[in-house]
């Protein structure tokens, strides 16, 4: 069945469940600007875990609370401070996107 499914692309791509429309490489030119502003206010620190950029060993992931994609493309709205928040990439970055998926 792996091998029908691999062939197949049935449950890859837009044919997934999980599917959100694929990557977005670009974020509105205020974005790396939001993005520094949003992991200043949360004190470099993962608002679900609590790691800080320090203990982490990088720069954390800011987060669209509401996906970027539902503002089509209105990156001003999208990119609002109230819109953003800092987490590690792993796990809670990825947690927060898998839950979305569900």
């Amino acid at each position: 069945m792996g091998i029908f499914y691999e062939q197949s692309k049935m449950f890859s791509g837009e044919n997934s469940g999980t599917w959100a429309g694929g990557d977005i490489d670009y974020y509105g030119p205020n974005w790396r600007s939001q993005r520094r502003k949003a992991r200043e206010r949360d004190y470099f620190t993962c608002q679900d875990c609590g790691i800080t950029e320090e203990e982490f060993g990088q720069e954390l992931s800011v987060h669209h609370i509401i996906p970027f994609r539902n503002f089509n493309g209105n990156w001003e709205k999208a990119n609002q401070l109230s819109n953003l928040v800092a987490l590690c990439e792993y796990p809670c970055h990825r947690k927060r996107h898998s839950k979305m998926n569900k």
